[in-house]
């Protein structure tokens, strides 16, 4: 009995060589892969993803903030600006009303004065006692002075020291008041003028990063991300500078 040798399959050869093909392309490929540019250039691409998201995140929540104070300062700014308006509003009334009783202290004293140059001492007398407090203290100081003998002496009693109108000291007063609120309004604009800047150099922040993930020169990849973690860094620092509402 002889041995027969088995018939040798005719797709055997193709498919070894396919193999050995692939083999020999995927050997060219990891050679390829493995070049320490491409191993750079892998390195440079995980850490600015890495970058990228941290950029994103950050400048996310900052941009939020910023935002949030920006609106808080300004609707401040609103209120101070009302307040001082009222204010200013309550100090013109109370300067009118110091002007009418400056009218009337005026005409009270004109009338004593002209009973008193028709020798007239008991209408005088009676004009005198019509006088307000605040008045009467000044004309008392002022008939001390002997002004109708002494030359030197004050002609009327309003330019003694002692003439003051508690109204116009009021006026002066919310005047005063309203002029520092206005002061804290424009401070409290400018504060919320520069959140909302900070918001606009964090939008370049985020344009950055999120441009970054489109550039194939994985090296002008890097130099775009450190632009903008730059930026990032740089509003950051200028947010936490600020002062925050309470």
């Amino acid at each position: 009995m002889s041995d027969t040798m088995p018939e040798s399959d005719p797709q055997s050869e193709p498919t070894t060589t396919l193999a050995r093909q692939r083999v020999a392309i995927r050997a060219r490929w990891n050679r390829l892969v493995n070049t320490p540019e491409a191993v750079s250039d892998r390195r440079i691409r995980k850490w600015s993803e890495v970058w990228e998201t941290v950029i994103l995140s950050v400048a996310t929540l900052i941009t939020a903030w910023a935002g949030y104070q920006a609106g808080q300062w300004n609707g401040l700014q609103t209120e101070l600006n009302v307040q001082a308006h009222t204010l200013q509003l309550q100090s013109g009334v109370l300067d009118a009303r110091a002007g009418q009783m400056q009218l009337i202290d005026l005409a009270a004293f004109t009338n004593w004065a002209e009973a008193m140059a028709d020798g007239n001492r008991v209408k005088a007398r009676l004009h005198e006692a019509q006088f307000r407090e605040e008045f009467r203290a000044a004309f008392v100081t002022w008939l001390a002075t002997d002004p109708l003998i002494d030359p030197d002496a004050p002609s009327t009693p309003f330019e003694m020291p002692e003439y003051r109108l508690q109204l116009l000291d009021e006026s002066a007063r919310l005047s005063m008041k309203a002029e520092a609120l206005n002061i804290s309004a424009v401070e409290a604009g400018e504060t919320s003028n520069q959140y909302t800047l900070s918001v606009v150099i964090l939008a370049g922040a985020l344009l950055l990063a999120g441009l970054a993930g489109r550039f194939e020169w994985e090296e002008l990849r890097a130099v775009v991300v450190a632009v903008a973690l730059l930026i990032l860094l740089g509003s950051v620092i200028m947010v936490l500078w600020l002062p925050r509402t309470s």
